[in-house]
């Protein structure tokens, strides 16, 4: 268990999870999504079912992509140089603004009312929502559970999830309403992207010198 707390990528992990927390193109529908999901009569099910649907996804995401790198592991250094590259590269998307993947329009209100269940679908409707609009830095821990195995690129991922649904959950409305409207888009946003960018460089570099062991 010591030796969890001890993993440097575990708390990488988490880091891009906050990071991804707050992706300009998801912040202002926060709110909604929260309304969704505390307007069910059972909402402990319904929440808990969130949790798992929203980890869920994004763990089954990460398996595969431990399971992608752990055969290219023979490789060494030549895959850390790869990796490495592939994050700075991921870095310069986020700072511009760039979207990997395409925006997914996902319908969430269908999800209003229900339980359990209901909460799994959100999860991993929100999730869906998520991906596009946080792929850079998707794509930089994806990049970083592609050097372990499958179990590790898993538990990875779902660590990445905790640092977005935690604060999702707890002080979501409250951080998107300050942040939409008190300081305005181009400011927070561009500081955002500034300070996660060189967040993402300063890893890169740490896994082309081999430092940051996974």
């Amino acid at each position: 268990m010591l030796s969890f707390y001890k993993d440097v990528s575990i708390w990488v992990a988490l880091g891009h999870g906050i990071l991804a927390f707050f992706s300009p193109c998801v912040l202002p529908l926060i709110p909604a999504f929260l309304g969704i999901l505390f307007t069910a009569k059972n909402k402990f099910n319904k929440i808990l079912g969130f949790f798992i649907g929203f980890s869920f996804l994004f763990s089954v995401i990460g398996v595969f992509s431990g399971q992608v790198g752990s055969f290219f592991a023979k490789y060494g250094t030549i895959i850390n140089y790869i990796l490495g590259s592939l994050i700075i590269l991921m870095a310069f998307f986020y700072i511009s603004g760039k979207q990997i993947v395409k925006e997914n329009k996902v319908n969430v209100w269908k999800f209003k009312g229900g339980g359990f269940l209901t909460g799994i679908l959100l999860g991993g409707a929100v999730g869906l929502v998520w991906i596009p609009c946080s792929s850079p830095i998707l794509g930089s821990i994806l990049t970083i559970a592609a050097s372990s195995n499958a179990l590790k690129g898993g538990l990875l991922l779902f660590v990445y999830s905790l640092g977005i649904s935690i604060p999702f959950l707890t002080i979501g409305a409250p951080v998107s309403k300050l942040i939409s409207y008190s300081f305005g888009k181009p400011k927070w946003e561009l500081f955002l992207r500034i300070l996660g960018g060189i967040f993402l460089i300063i890893l890169g570099f740490l896994i082309i010198s081999g430092k940051m062991i996974t």
